[in-house]
C-alpha cells in the first residue's frame, strides 16, 4: 500500500455453482497482498451452502489463517427472498451432527425474509446461508476459511458434490440463536448535506453507510478506508486531484492520507479497520 492518495480498484470476478462474486477490495489486488479486509459483492442466483467460519484462534491452529467474521448489507433482492441466519433455538453438538447426517438441519435454521437495506452481522461460529435472488455487499476479515455443512445435494457439471466439513464445523459452531439482525447497530445521524448510519462495528472492522445529498468531508487518518459507491454519481476530491464516482466504483484510501471530499447525490459504504 505504497500509494499516498486514492486508488481506484477494478473488481475481480469469479463464477460459482450458485452465482457470482466480485472482489472489490482484496488481497488479490496488486500491492494489497497483506490487506486485512475483504470487500465483495455477492450475486446469488441460487442459495449458497449452509456454512460456518472459525474464529482467529481455531483458524490459526488448524488452517494457518485468520478467522472469518463478516457482515452483509443487502443491496437488492427478488420478492420473497430469504436467508438463513443462525438457529431458531439452542441445539446440542450431537443434534447438529445428527441433523447433518439426516439432512434436516434447515428445520432448525432461522429463516429470515430480506429486503433492500437489511444488515446482518455474522461473527465467527454463526451458521448462515445467503438465499437465491439476493445481491449483497459482504465485508469480512481477509480469510477464505469456510466449513460447509449442507449444500442441497447439488452436483457440478461433472456430477460431483462439493465436500462437507462436518467435524471442523462442529468444533467452531455456536449453538444459540443470534441476538440481532436486519437492523444497523447505530442510528441514522443527520449532518449538513449528508447522513451517516453505523451498520456494524466489531473488533475487525467498522462499516458505515453515508447518504450524501450535497457534500461530505471525510478523513483517512488512523486507518485505511474502503469507499464503495452503492448508488448515484458524484466526485471524490483529495488535494488538487479529483475522480468521478459512479455506481459500483471501489476506491482505497490509504492510512494517513488525510482529508477528502465527496460531492454529489450518492449512497456510499465506507469500511475501515
Amino acid at each position: 500500500m505504497r500509494e499516498e492518495g486514492p486508488v481506484k480498484l477494478e473488481p475481480i470476478g469469479k463464477e460459482y455453482i450458485w452465482g457470482r462474486e466480485d472482489w472489490l477490495l482484496s488481497c488479490l489486488h496488486s500491492g494489497f497482498e497483506e490487506i486485512p479486509l475483504l470487500v465483495k459483492q455477492i450475486t446469488a442466483r441460487e442459495a449458497l451452502s449452509v456454512q460456518v467460519h472459525p474464529d482467529d484462534g481455531f483458524a490459526w491452529e488448524q488452517e494457518h489463517s485468520r478467522g472469518k467474521t463478516e457482515m452483509w448489507y443487502v443491496t437488492d433482492c427478488r420478492p420473497g427472498a430469504y436467508l438463513y441466519y443462525g438457529l431458531k433455538h439452542k441445539i446440542s453438538p450431537n443434534e447438529f451432527q445428527k441433523r447433518i447426517r439426516n439432512q434436516t438441519l434447515l428445520e432448525v435454521c432461522r429463516k429470515v425474509p430480506v429486503k433492500k437495506g437489511d444488515v446482518f452481522y455474522i461473527p465467527a461460529g454463526l451458521l448462515h446461508a445467503i438465499g437465491g435472488g439476493i445481491t449483497l455487499i459482504e465485508v469480512q476479515q481477509s480469510s477464505d476459511i469456510t466449513y460447509r455443512v449442507y449444500d442441497y445435494n447439488r452436483e457440478d457439471a461433472w456430477h460431483r458434490k462439493r465436500p462437507l466439513h462436518v467435524e471442523k464445523a462442529a468444533q467452531v459452531a455456536g449453538w444459540m440463536p443470534p441476538l440481532q439482525g436486519r437492523h444497523p447497530m447505530g442510528p441514522r445521524i443527520e449532518k449538513n448535506g449528508y447522513s451517516r448510519t453505523l451498520l456494524v462495528q466489531c473488533p475487525y472492522f467498522v462499516v458505515q453507510l453515508y447518504e450524501i445529498d450535497k457534500q461530505m468531508e471525510g478523513t483517512a487518518a488512523e486507518s485505511f478506508q474502503s469507499v464503495l459507491v452503492l448508488e448515484g454519481e458524484g466526485t471524490l476530491r483529495s488535494g488538487p486531484e479529483s475522480w468521478n464516482l459512479n455506481k459500483g466504483d471501489s476506491f482505497f484510501l490509504p492510512q494517513g492520507m488525510g482529508s477528502y471530499t465527496l460531492t454529489g447525490r450518492l449512497q456510499i459504504l465506507i469500511s475501515e479497520v
